[in-house]
């Protein structure tokens, strides 16, 4: 009993130390579109009764293929689970009446019948037919393969259009193929963020008898390193959240500490994030949270996004150090030495580089 309930013990922790990035996760749609080829037959059937397709916008109806936007929905480029929404519609106007076919939505999850409209005012499955998913990029696609109409989607099409000749279940209204991208890249647990400071910062830490040190996991010499814990990166990195684990400790010799934790890269705000620790306290703040040690730009930089190995790549990016940073520095490693004014905010304080894994 013991010995079983040590191994629940065990278990447990291990999942709840397990970092969240390496589970798949749903990622938000960012753009895309699901291309509709109708088929040949339905089209023939519609001439026949003199139904004439055309398109709303922002659809798109060119040869036979309707091109609906995606504007929503979310997805798991690891395992083809998705839900995406789209705008536009497919008109179908008879001299006795008309049906739009809008709000588009595809729904991996419904295996028989992964595609849903508004058909003539009410949500409806499109019909029934298999899909399939594959990788792409940074996103997926999915193609469902002929697709038969749904019994309720054929019997408005024949009522509201007044057809002579019907349609039925047997009429395969053609063929689709989705693919979106995500808004932002979730990114695995894997890699190192490399941290370079800048040598005038040094300089001036070692002017005033500071050693930096890493905090495990980081790793020195040359670089510092952190680990990637995971996030959400654009893959301009115009946005999201960069997590990473490891930190420095600047320690000064008979002074006073600061230590730098599990920063993070917040490309959204421009800033450098990590957990704060002034000792000793008092008469230092102690524990201070997250603080913004140094400001992140991106000019000059140069920013790689491969879809095909689904890496967001940085090299270089600037780090200028932030204000209050500049404070508590001369607070507690120059005032001591009745020095002032040694750290500047918007000096140099050092480059950062990586290569993130999405998902």
């Amino acid at each position: 009993m013991k010995r079983l309930l040590a191994w629940s013990l065990c278990l447990i922790a291990l999942a709840a130390s397990a970092p969240a990035a390496a589970l798949a996760t749903y990622d938000d749609v960012g753009s895309g579109s699901t291309r509709l080829v109708l088929d040949k037959g339905f089209v023939s059937l519609m001439q026949r009764n003199g139904v004439k397709l055309s398109v709303r916008a922002p659809a798109k109806l060119k040869k036979g293929v309707v091109t609906f936007p995606a504007v929503r929905g979310k997805f798991d480029p690891t395992t083809g689970k998705a839900t995406v929404d789209h705008d536009g519609a497919l008109i179908l106007k008879s001299k006795r009446g008309f049906v739009s076919l809008k709000s588009l939505q595809v729904k991996t999850t419904r295996k028989s019948a992964p595609l849903a409209a508004k058909v003539a005012g009410g949500q409806l499955k499109l019909g029934s037919g298999k899909g399939s998913f594959a990788r792409f990029g940074f996103g997926m696609k999915y193609t469902v393969r002929a697709i038969r109409l749904a019994p309720k989607v054929a019997a408005r099409l024949n009522k509201r259009l007044h057809l002579e000749t019907l349609a039925g279940p047997s009429t395969v209204l053609g063929s689709a193929t989705s693919a979106v991208e995500p808004q932002a890249v979730s990114v695995l647990g894997q890699g190192r963020v490399s941290l370079d400071l800048d040598p005038g910062f040094l300089a001036k830490l070692d002017q005033l008898h500071v050693a930096v040190n890493p905090v495990f996991p980081a790793e020195h010499p040359g670089s510092f390193t952190f680990t990637i814990f995971g996030g959400r990166l654009a893959p301009d990195l115009s946005g999201g959240p960069l997590d990473t684990r490891g930190g420095l400790e600047l320690l000064q010799l008979g002074g006073g500490k600061v230590t730098w934790t599990d920063p993070r890269l917040d490309f959204g705000a421009g800033n450098f994030e990590p957990e704060a620790d002034v000792e000793p306290a008092p008469p230092y703040a102690g524990k201070m949270g997250p603080v913004l040690v140094a400001a992140l730009g991106l000019a000059g930089a140069p920013v790689t996004a491969d879809p095909r190995r689904r890496t967001v790549s940085l090299q270089g990016g600037s780090l200028t150090l932030g204000e209050a940073t500049a404070a508590t520095l001369n607070e507690v490693f120059a005032k001591p030495q009745e020095k002032d004014g040694i750290f500047v905010a918007g000096e140099p304080f050092g480059a950062i580089s990586f290569t993130a894994q999405g998902q």
